[in-house]
C-alpha cells in the first residue's frame, strides 16, 4: 500500500575524519486490524556523544516498537491523542537510558534527534525533537509540519536526551497525507527555503516524481544513494544525510 525509499549516508567531513554516520533512519507498515498504518522514524546522532549512532539507531528501532504495538492494541485510536504520542517518546528516552546505564554511560553519550508520522488510512500524527523536517503533499505544494529546532547558537539543537526534551517535542494530530519525506538537519539547505520558511519544491518533486513511477521502487535505493553522494549535494552540505520518501499506492 506505500512506496518506501529511504537512506542513511555518511557526510564527508565524517568521511574524511573516519567518523560512522550518525543518521538512522526505519520504516515499517503495519496492518493490525482492518486498517493500514505507515510508521517512520529518522534521527540523527549529537556530533559531542560518543555513541551517537547506537543511539539514533535504538531511537529510530524502538519508536517503531512501541508504534506498532500501540497500534496493535488500540487502531486508530493510537494517532488520534498527542499525550499518546509523548508517551511513546517517553518510553523511547527511557530505552536510551537503560542502554546508557547497560554500557555504564551518562545518557547523553546516546543523545539524539528524532522525528516520526504514523499515517494511517483516516489520520495521521507527526512528532519531532530537534532539527531536521518533516514535509508532507497538501495539493499541489510541499509543506513542512515543523520547522527545524535551532538553539541560540549555530548548529545546536535539542536531543531526546535532553532535560526539556518534553517541553520541545512538538506534535500535531491531522488529516492522512499520500506523499510525505522525513530528513535529518544534513539536507536543510537543499530541502528548505529559509526566508520564506517552506519546502524547496524542486528538490522534492522530481524525487517523488521517480518514486511514483518506478517499476520496482526496490531498485531505487542505489541510485538515491548516488544522488546524496553526488557533487551538487556534497557542495552544499558536510553533513550526514537522511532522507525517507513515502507515497501511498492508489491514492494522489
Amino acid at each position: 500500500m506505500w512506496r518506501l525509499l529511504q537512506q542513511s549516508l555518511e557526510g564527508t567531513s565524517h568521511r574524511r575524519s573516519a567518523t560512522p554516520c550518525q543518521d538512522s533512519c526505519a520504516a515499517r507498515v503495519t496492518s493490525p486490524g482492518r486498517e493500514s498504518f505507515l510508521v517512520v522514524a529518522c534521527a540523527d546522532g549529537a556530533g559531542s556523544a560518543g555513541l551517537s549512532q547506537e543511539g539514533s539507531a535504538l531511537a529510530c528501532r524502538r519508536f517503531l516498537e512501541v508504534a506498532c504495538e500501540a497500534l496493535a492494541r488500540e487502531g486508530a485510536r493510537a494517532v488520534s491523542d498527542p499525550e499518546v504520542i509523548r508517551g511513546w517518546y517517553r518510553q523511547v528516552l527511557q530505552s536510551l537510558v537503560e542502554e546508557a546505564a547497560r554500557r555504564e554511560v551518562l545518557p547523553r553519550e546516546l543523545a539524539c534527534t528524532l522525528l516520526t508520522a504514523v499515517v494511517g488510512e483516516h489520520g495521521a500524527v507527526f512528532a519531532q525533537v530537534g532539527d531536521g523536517a518533516i514535509v508532507v503533499r497538501q495539493g499541489e505544494d510541499y509543506v513542512p509540519i515543523f520547522w527545524p529546532q535551532v538553539g541560540q547558537y549555530a548548529n545546536s539543537t535539542w536531543f531526546l536526551t535532553s532535560r526539556d526534551m518534553q517541553e520541545v517535542l512538538e506534535v500535531r494530530c491531522g488529516e492522512p497525507v499520500d506523499e510525505l519525506a522525513l530528513f535529518t538537519d544534513g539536507l536543510q539547505m537543499l530541502a528548505l527555503h529559509f526566508a520564506s520558511r517552506s519546502a524547496h519544491r524542486p528538490f522534492f518533486e522530481p524525487l517523488f516524481t521517480t518514486l511514483r513511477v518506478a517499476s520496482n521502487p526496490e531498485e531505487l535505493g542505489g541510485p538515491l544513494r548516488a544522488f546524496l553522494d553526488s557533487p551538487a549535494v556534497n557542495e552544499r552540505t558536510e553533513d550526514d544525510k537522511t532522507l525517507v520518501l513515502a507515497i501511498r499506492e492508489g491514492r494522489g
